[in-house]
């Protein structure tokens, strides 16, 4: 299959790797949304600064910058405007790493756990509303490992975000 040849408009709309990522995006497209609302409306913050509060969570002794660039999968300025965002938003803190000055360590502030807390209720409620009234505990389990293995492929092959 990886060798046809796509000659024409239909044979791009009726081929099943096209359609397949179709569906998977806009599957993805649309749990993005509604979750992304609930967590704005709950807690006040984006779904990417829930991303970085999540992250953060598991490390309280703070993440390099670098860190969260790279799981965000945005470039370090990116993540600098966001970061920057938070802080304003007193939601973390930012500080010199003792081990490298040059390295800044992403922190969160006691704001910071509480959005973190109404967001993550806000993205629990709608995950079983949009995802696992959708489909039976199995099903459900096959798919996540499936797209765990297709977001780690996806990974190994993205080249270095600056």
């Amino acid at each position: 299959m990886a060798d046809q040849q796509i000659t024409s408009g239909a044979q791009a709309a009726a081929d099943p790797r096209i359609r397949a990522v179709g569906v998977l995006l806009s599957a993805s497209a649309l749990l993005e949304h509604q979750l992304g609302a609930a967590i704005q409306r709950e807690a006040g913050i984006s779904h990417p600064m829930f991303e970085i509060l999540l992250i953060l969570a598991e490390r309280p002794d703070g993440a390099p910058m670098s860190e969260l660039s790279g799981r965000l999968v945005v470039t370090s300025g990116g993540a600098t405007r966001l970061v920057d965002r938070m802080v304003k938003a007193e939601l973390v803190r930012r500080r010199p790493s003792p081990d490298d000055r040059r390295v800044q360590l992403v922190s969160m502030t006691e704001q910071g756990e509480e959005a973190l807390v109404r967001a993550a209720r806000a993205h629990v409620r709608e995950a079983d509303r949009q995802l696992y009234a959708a489909l039976p505990p199995g099903e459900l389990t096959e798919m996540i490992g499936a797209l765990d293995r297709v977001g780690r492929h996806a990974r190994s092959l993205l080249p270095p975000l600056r």
